[in-house]
């Protein structure tokens, strides 16, 4: 968690799992116009080793529930079984219906949930939000 009086986005590294190339653009756009280090998976496979991999490690993970090879609650599955990774910010997004998904994703033991499209301009303050530690289940 990142202290509201140390809050910056520069100090921030996400990686975010989205396989539609639209909100992949979208996503890798408000992230770096943050100024937040962006990493992407397209498919949900790989993810815990590419977030091995990456420098600076994760501080959120970006998870979308709906993938070609594998879905966001068995991602998580992988994240929170891996001792290095179980504890990191796992916020679910999705164009589902929120209804539905919200209280599935609070029982998977995801931090969060924004529904997709996502806001260019509520965005940022959700994701500032969030890593300040306050708990953020909004639908858009």
């Amino acid at each position: 968690m990142i202290a509201p009086n140390e809050f910056n986005f520069k100090n921030v590294c996400a990686l975010a799992v989205e396989d539609d190339a639209g909100g992949m653009a979208i996503i890798g756009v408000m992230l770096r116009y943050l100024g937040i280090k962006a990493y992407i998976n397209t498919s949900g496979i790989g993810v815990v080793e590419m977030a091995h991999a990456m420098k600076p490690p994760p501080t959120i993970i970006l998870l979308d529930i709906n993938l070609p090879k594998t879905n966001g609650y068995e991602v998580l599955k992988q994240i929170r079984a891996d001792e290095k990774l179980k504890g990191l910010l796992v916020i679910a997004m999705t164009a589902q219906d929120a209804d539905t998904e919200i209280p599935k994703a609070k029982e998977a033991g995801f931090d969060g949930f924004v529904g997709k499209p996502l806001s260019r301009s509520r965005f940022p303050r959700q994701l500032r939000r969030i890593l300040n530690g306050e708990a953020v289940w909004e639908t858009y």
